[in-house]
């Protein structure tokens, strides 16, 4: 579900943005985009996740000095094996058997390279006036496409052409030559598709990937106004040209309209509406709200939160936020871009809370505004599974509270990193939203959070007096289980493949197409007083397809008669199955109660690791530890030895047996 972006020494800072938009654009509903550097390539099991492998534009010459060897034997196996390669401007040099660019000049670099996709030279640059680090040799090329003789117009700086490719038979394909530069002289060929085994190399000396409306200092070109208009009115013609390569390459490319659109690449954010099952928690939660605010605006350390009546979306207050939405840009990872709002630095939500005049339960908003996501049916089913609890779990307050947006920045970032304002929460609040823009996971990781998952983020407190029969790290496995029997314990669900994955990951258990990633969680915790502030995310692809395979396609896969699941049931039943467990868990500690279930459900019992920090010794998982929920293992040849495991912290993969001891 990965495509990785190289964005290490020698790759240029404004090709890494540029591409890493583009890829966003064209395949970010489908898989995570992750930039990587020299070290991850080499230290971490990435082929087994990955897509595609993207090499910006840059410095051919670091590309050489950090991926020489080791790693270039692992790219190169990886696209033999069936892997994909991109490869633009520098990327594209570096993919070729040899290079000679600028020979005889300062700038000289020439020699033969190890990946090899276009199995001959690249010569370059074609045009002259390139300038490291700048864009004053930038043109706009007319390049022609040739599988419709098109002329489409594309971002160049220093790019070189592949020599001779008509050479090498069906093993290369033209895709895009430059206009011939004098007379009758034959074009060069300046986008080529190689294939390379079994997988496929696409590599570009021009960059179709570049939105020059966007790039700061552009007018360091040479008739830069000129370029840009150019560039610009071809930037939908180029976004088509690259997702039809995607296409040909086996890759899952967003809808055509979406790919021509003007728009921006994130949607805009939308409103946060508050929804409680009674009354007096409504008005608890406004008026908490309101005495932390400023004129209604609450500043934290990650948003600012205006806070407006549901009925009063003209106020002035409402436009205001519309107005700082417009200047605020929100990047991938959930932060504001202070460059075009100095004065604006947080990213601001808009939160929209009842009326007073409101009192019949529960006090949601009306169904126009979250039309998306009923809030009525939730809490009928939230009240529906608790009746099926003891006494009918009158205590329960899990998800009694809800904070929804149709469009969210990270409903994680939105409770962990705004403490004052999470701490004005009722403990058991739940933020959910249908589409995140930074969602985000653990480690490295993004989670890619696209409408039909189920993404939300529990926010409750957990007392330090429980820590010592009840520590906070078993949350996770809590929470875990809870996900995977909130499908499970069904009637007529009970075999649906979902298994735990330790520490904190849902897998399917495919018949043919072995593990697939569903869903995960990660819980963050803060610290005051006598408690801790424990913030649990947890998405699941519930009918998204993409980026792997949800749990409503498993569960037809399993049985065609059993019902699809709602994320308004299926979210009820999640914080219902979550909350005994927890409230058994501060009852009786961790114990047979509940690892009895977590072992039938996860994958690694009787497993065979390989301890890497034991000369690779063979151990055999036993279960997790008592104590802080670490693995429990024993050496394969010698029974009487024991390991206690961790994660080595790697973001791609942890079936591969990476464990290292507990230090």
């Amino acid at each position: 579900m990965n495509v990785l972006l190289y964005a290490g020494e020698g790759a240029s800072p404004n090709a890494i943005k540029q591409t890493y938009a583009t890829l966003k654009r064209l395949l970010g509903q489908a898989y995570d985009i992750i930039k990587v550097d020299a070290h991850i390539l080499k230290r971490e099991p990435w082929e087994e996740t990955c897509s595609l492998l993207v090499l910006p534009g840059g410095r051919d010459s670091p590309y050489c000095q950090d991926m020489n060897g080791d790693i270039n034997r692992r790219i190169r196996n990886y696209v033999h094996g069936g892997g994909r390669y991109v490869g633009f401007c520098a990327g594209a040099y570096y993919a070729s058997a040899s290079i000679a660019f600028e020979v005889g000049t300062p700038m000289e670099v020439k020699g033969a390279r190890e990946l090899t996709f276009y199995p001959g030279a690249s010569h370059g640059a074609v045009y002259p006036g390139f300038v490291y680090d700048s864009h004053k040799g930038a043109r706009a090329v007319a390049a022609t496409v040739l599988d419709t003789n098109k002329s489409l117009a594309m971002y160049y700086n220093g790019g070189g052409y592949f020599v001779n490719p008509e050479r090498f038979g069906e093993q290369v394909q033209v895709l895009a030559t430059y206009p011939a530069l004098q007379g009758d002289e034959p074009s060069k060929a300046a986008i080529v598709r190689c294939k390379v085994g079994h997988g496929t190399a696409l590599l570009s000396a021009l960059h179709p990937e570049y939105d020059v409306s966007t790039i700061q200092d552009i007018h360091q070109a040479n008739d830069h106004q000129q370029l840009v208009s150019t560039l610009t009115a071809s930037r939908p013609l180029c976004l088509s040209f690259l997702g039809a390569q995607f296409n040909d390459m086996g890759l899952t490319v967003c809808t055509t309209s979406s790919v021509s659109s003007q728009d921006d690449d994130a949607p805009a954010l939308t409103p946060m509406y508050i929804g409680t099952n009674t009354k007096p928690l409504a008005d608890l939660i406004v008026q908490q709200l309101q005495a932390l605010a400023d004129q209604d605006v609450i500043k934290d350390s990650a948003n600012q939160f205006y806070l407006a009546n549901w009925n009063d979306p003209t106020s002035a207050l409402h436009q205001q936020w519309r107005e700082q939405l417009t200047l605020t840009d929100v990047t991938a990872t959930g932060t504001a871009n202070t460059t075009k709002a100095k004065d604006q630095p947080l990213i601001s939500l808009m939160i929209q809370y009842p009326p007073a005049s409101l009192l019949q339960p529960p006090i949601v908003p009306p169904d126009t505004l979250t039309p998306l996501f009923n809030m009525h049916a939730y809490f009928a089913h939230l009240a529906g599974y608790r009746d099926k609890e003891f006494a009918g779990g009158k205590w329960y307050t899990f998800g009694n509270a809800m904070l929804y947006s149709q469009v969210i920045t990270s409903t994680q970032t939105v409770l962990d990193k705004n403490y004052s304002f999470a701490q004005a929460l009722p403990s058991g609040l739940v933020c959910l939203a249908t589409h995140q823009v930074a969602g985000r996971g653990r480690g490295r990781n993004s989670w890619v959070s696209q409408t039909g998952a189920l993404q939300f983020s529990l926010e409750f407190r957990h007392s330090l007096q429980m820590q010592q029969h009840a520590p906070v790290v078993f949350i996770q496995y809590i929470a875990a289980l809870a996900m995977v029997e909130s499908v499970r314990s069904r009637p007529g669900y009970e075999n649906v493949p979902l298994r735990l994955k330790w520490p904190n990951d849902v897998y399917a258990d495919l018949p043919e197409q072995g593990l697939k990633k569903v869903g995960g969680l990660l819980v963050n915790s803060s610290f005051a007083g006598s408690e801790f502030l424990l913030v649990v995310g947890c998405g699941m692809n519930l009918s998204n397809s993409q980026p792997s395979v949800c749990v409503n396609d498993v569960i037809a896969q399993h049985d065609p008669s059993l019902s699809r699941l709602e994320p308004e049931d299926m979210l009820a039943s999640v914080l219902v199955i979550f909350e005994r467990y927890y409230n058994d868990f501060c009852e009786k500690g961790m114990g047979p109660w509940f690892l009895d279930q977590y072992y039938k459900r996860w994958l690694h019992t009787d497993k065979l690791v390989t301890l890497t920090t034991h000369d690779n010794v063979k151990a055999k998982i036993v279960g997790i530890t008592s104590d802080y929920g670490m693995l429990e293992a024993i050496n394969e040849d010698d029974k009487k030895t024991r390991y206690t495991l961790q994660p080595d912290g790697n973001s791609f993969d942890m079936l591969k047996g990476l464990i290292i001891k507990k230090s």
